[in-house]
């Protein structure tokens, strides 16, 4: 098991008037090379939980274990990686490659190992190096820019790459070319990625597991390839072709409960019925 969470509360401001319970006895595990999406409304506490998993929050009660041992108490462990909501706002280099090599040069790493580095770390996002190195920041889309600050993590080689919606203010394109990189990511790499989302829809054919908090609870859990039907899957915020299999299997249990795409799930509908047709004659 590559991260683990064992029955994590935290509470902002404890003991005074404007005290406020943000995450309560939250259980999770997490595995190597998984995507796993943490979702829920406004104030649900996704945040809050995306930084007590990267080290940053330290809870009041619980821990968090990474391959079996407690975070430090200070600061990100070196196999974690945060990327925060707008990273791009947070740039302050004048070309990307300066800013891809930042955090390496801050750590002493210097000459063939720091070209290499970064030149990987860009081509891991599908910035290609030799074009992308010396551009201007201000020269790039918001969609590229989202991309240079997440090659600035990556040149840093996290096992784990903690992302807190990378998606918002994207369009179609920039979701999908972000979502084909993290993708190819995890195969080349084996990175674990674990992103906090509003946007379902596009990340749902990627992900391994959605899980979605509710005032700071765990309120339901669901694979992208399941066969049963989550708890409180109503109360989920999925995609329509997942919330249409669950009502369906009301209707022929046989079906499973999710699939990763809409484009699977009216085969596996059509596939049943047509078998349902047939034996009925």
């Amino acid at each position: 098991m590559l991260m683990e969470l064992q029955s994590v509360s935290y509470t902002y401001q404890p003991g005074t008037v404007f005290a406020k319970s943000a995450l309560h006895d939250i259980s999770l595990q997490i595995q190597e090379n998984e995507f796993l999406v943490i979702t829920g409304q406004e104030g649900s506490g996704k945040s809050t939980l995306l930084l007590v998993m990267a080290g940053l929050i330290k809870p009041d009660q619980g821990q968090v274990l990474y391959r079996g041992q407690p975070l430090p108490g200070k600061g990100i462990h070196p196999h974690l990686g945060l990327v925060f909501q707008h990273p791009e706002q947070q740039m302050f280099e004048l070309t990307v490659g300066q800013e891809v090599a930042f955090g390496l040069e801050n750590r002493g790493v210097t000459g063939k190992q720091l070209h290499s580095a970064v030149a990987g770390a860009l081509a891991a996002m599908g910035l290609d190096p030799g074009r992308y190195q010396n551009r201007r920041i201000r020269e790039l889309s918001t969609g590229e820019k989202r991309r240079v600050a997440i090659a600035s993590i990556l040149a840093m080689q996290p096992r784990v790459l903690l992302m807190d919606e990378p998606l918002a203010g994207l369009d179609f394109s920039g979701c999908r070319q972000l979502l084909d990189n993290l993708q190819q990511l995890r195969r080349s790499q084996s990175t674990t990625i674990i992103m906090v989302t509003h946007h379902i829809e596009p990340v749902y054919p990627f992900c391994t597991r959605v899980v979605q908090l509710k005032e700071g609870k765990i309120n339901g859990i669901i694979r992208s390839e399941q066969s049963e039907p989550a708890e409180n899957l109503e109360e989920m915020t999925l995609p329509v072709h997942v919330q249409l299999l669950h009502h369906l299997q009301k209707i022929k249990p046989e079906l499973p409960a999710s699939t990763s795409t809409a484009e699977e799930a009216a085969a596996v509908i059509a596939e049943h019925w047509e078998i349902g047709e047939a034996g009925s004659h």
